[in-house]
């Protein structure tokens, strides 16, 4: 029997290769999956910055790693290290436009200036 309150992340993580892998069969065209890629990786890095003193990190790791596995493993017409490289780069970028507060959350007080 699954417990949702024990399992959650690894429950959420499966569902995250689905979307992954669906998300990467369905866009066909190189430029629309590096595109994809590039933007998921800024997303992981918003999340990591989000998520690294307050909660348990692994548990978003592991959606996060999900969602690029899953969406290497339904990527077919375009290169997987390119894909790799490029949800890295997204995800250093956006993580260090958080940490030196050049993009903000919603809930900081730099937000409105």
């Amino acid at each position: 029997m699954v417990s949702w309150y024990r399992d959650w992340a690894e429950l959420l993580m499966l569902v995250l290769i689905a979307l992954g892998f669906v998300l990467s069969v369905l866009l066909q065209n190189a430029s629309f999956s590096y595109t994809t890629i590039l933007l998921a990786g800024f997303l992981a890095g918003r999340i990591y910055y989000l998520k690294r003193f307050t909660e348990p990190i692994l548990p978003f790791i592991l959606m996060i790693v999900g969602f690029l596995v899953g969406y290497l493993i339904g990527n077919f017409w375009v290169s997987r290290i390119w894909i790799v490289i490029l949800f890295m780069l997204g995800l250093g970028f956006s993580y260090y436009l958080h940490l030196k507060k050049i993009i903000v959350i919603f809930k900081s007080e730099n937000f409105f200036k």
